[in-house]
């Protein structure tokens, strides 16, 4: 999972195991003979799509029907996508890119009662993504990962606009009231911009910042440890100290901790939190693999998954692990609201938990 997230970045040259991101390519024109350059997906299913300024929609492959359990309290919300890698939720609905391995991603969206899934715009090397009342926002990179940009798209569709071009692929994103929130592994910067675009600020330098997470004052980001730093930008400072940790680890803030997922060589394999003003971590539960995954956190418990296919919820405090699905492919995202858990699974699925 770590190789094949960097490789859909465009961090690394090379594809040892294809299928890690979904098995093939996004196709660039439908598999029914259609025109590619019609709003139409294979098969005859609509998509809403923005690639950029003045660019006609691209066909891309959508999910059939959806809606299948697959357990109980399991549900299905979309199948057949091609390494599905960032996800976000609002009060209706679900939002997750698939990356393109390197071209034919795509910002795609479903209900959360479920429905047909539709793809609001299409890009290349797509990871992060963060929603908020009126537009969706993630991070595209180019066919030779050698420039990136961060994006917004209107909720219903529209015309996608870059907020801001950037050198190298961004990985994770965040969005608040103000500003979108990004992290540049390759640059070792923290940035962000207004929502409505203009000149990028950084936030803070940083060792290889990874997942990002924002509360009313702060950025919060996963590098050569757990750190923090003001919104209007300042130094980096540590809250906890790990060696580098690796970057498919997750992160996730509350009023009162931070909350990270970590494994070899990076730490003790497992979900930790710290006070958001720093002290002394706590192990709140072990995991399964050596491979940490995504992390997501409501008022009572932290949900997350691993490289050993399972997704899990703790209490805040520790105690009992509570398993909530189990053989899924490499989760790479995971999501909470108030009855379901979501997470997209990397073998091609996004799905939904409820009740959580």
């Amino acid at each position: 999972m770590l190789r094949s997230c960097l490789v859909c970045l465009g961090l690394l040259a090379v594809v040892e195991n294809p299928s890690k991101c979904g098995g093939g390519l996004i196709a660039s024109e439908p598999a029914d003979g259609g025109d590619a350059g019609s709003a139409r997906a294979p098969g005859g299913q609509s998509v809403v799509s923005g690639a950029g300024s003045g660019a006609a929609p691209v066909a891309v492959p959508v999910a059939g029907p959806a809606g299948a359990s697959t357990g109980p309290g399991l549900v299905t919300l979309a199948s057949g996508q091609v390494c599905p890698w960032g996800m976000a939720i609002d009060a209706t609905n679900v939002y997750w890119t698939t990356c393109g391995d390197p071209t034919g991603g795509a910002v795609m969206k479903v209900p959360k009662a479920g429905g047909q899934p539709i793809a609001l715009a299409t890009g290349d090397r797509l990871s992060g993504i963060a929603v908020d009342g009126t537009n969706v926002y993630w991070i595209a990179g180019s066919e030779d990962a050698s420039t990136g940009a961060v994006m917004k798209v209107p909720v219903n569709g529209g015309l996608a606009t870059t907020l801001t071009p950037r050198p190298g692929p961004p990985a994770h994103i965040a969005v608040d009231d103000t500003s979108v929130y990004w992290t540049e592994m390759m640059e070792g910067a923290v940035m962000k911009v207004a929502l409505g675009g203009g000149t990028p600020a950084l936030v803070a330098s940083a060792n290889s910042p990874w997942a990002i997470a924002v509360d009313a004052t702060s950025v919060y980001w996963l590098g050569n440890g757990v750190m923090k730093a003001a919104k209007g930008g300042g130094p980096a400072i540590t809250l906890a100290s790990p060696p580098p940790i690796l970057p498919n680890a997750g992160i996730a803030v509350d009023g009162t901790n931070v909350y990270w997922s970590s494994g070899p060589p990076g730490a003790s394999s497992g979900v930790s939190k710290v006070p958001l003003d720093g002290g002394t971590p706590t192990l709140v539960a072990e995991v399964m693999s050596t491979v940490p995954g995504p992390i997501a956190v409501d008022d009572a418990n932290i949900y997350y998954a691993d490289g050993s296919g399972m997704v899990l919820k703790v209490p805040l405090a520790g105690g009992a692990v509570t398993t909530i699905a189990s053989g899924q492919t490499n989760p790479d995202a995971i999501a909470v609201d108030a009855t379901s858990v979501y997470w997209v699974d990397n073998g091609s699925t996004v799905m939904k938990f409820t009740p959580k």
